[in-house]
């Protein structure tokens, strides 16, 4: 089906879904040589790319797309592992300064290989304009589903 006055094309969930989930399953299991998982990894990227500028924990959540809940348990275990550290910034516990440790650091750089490797991987699945185009799509489905958080 297809027109936007047919009725709802079931395949985009389902897609979508799939596609996220396939990616998460391979990557991890990519990742089963560290300590590390899909979600870690991501929290870590995040930490690292952004050494040097404000990051806490509210900030951290927008950046990884998670509720600060569940990022508070992934920090504490990679705190735990020495990967990351919390610098107290005033009173406010959620106002902690994230921070990667050299151990956190040297991981992401292996863990991003291992990331890059498998985005070439699928890359190269898909000629070049396929592969524009499906980036080009799903940044466009992020900003719509902002839109409509931002309504609802």
């Amino acid at each position: 089906m297809t027109g936007k006055n047919t009725e709802v094309d079931q395949r985009f969930p389902v897609s979508l879904r799939g596609s996220w989930f396939g990616l998460n399953r391979i990557f991890r299991e990519r990742l089963a040589d560290t300590p590390i998982t899909p979600a870690q990894y991501t929290t870590l990227r995040n930490v690292c790319e952004n050494e040097g500028g404000f990051l806490n924990q509210r900030v951290l959540s927008r950046l990884v797309v998670s509720n600060e809940n569940n990022l508070t348990a992934i920090l504490k275990k990679l705190e735990r592992m020495g990967l990351v550290m919390r610098r107290r910034r005033g009173k406010d516990r959620r106002n902690n300064l994230i921070l990667a440790t050299p151990a956190g650091q040297s991981l992401f750089r292996k863990a991003q290989e291992i990331a890059s490797e498998l985005q070439r991987e699928i890359n190269s699945r898909f000629d070049d304009d396929e592969s524009e185009r499906l980036l080009d799509y799903l940044e466009r489905c992020v900003c719509k589903l902002d839109q409509i958080e931002s309504i609802g």
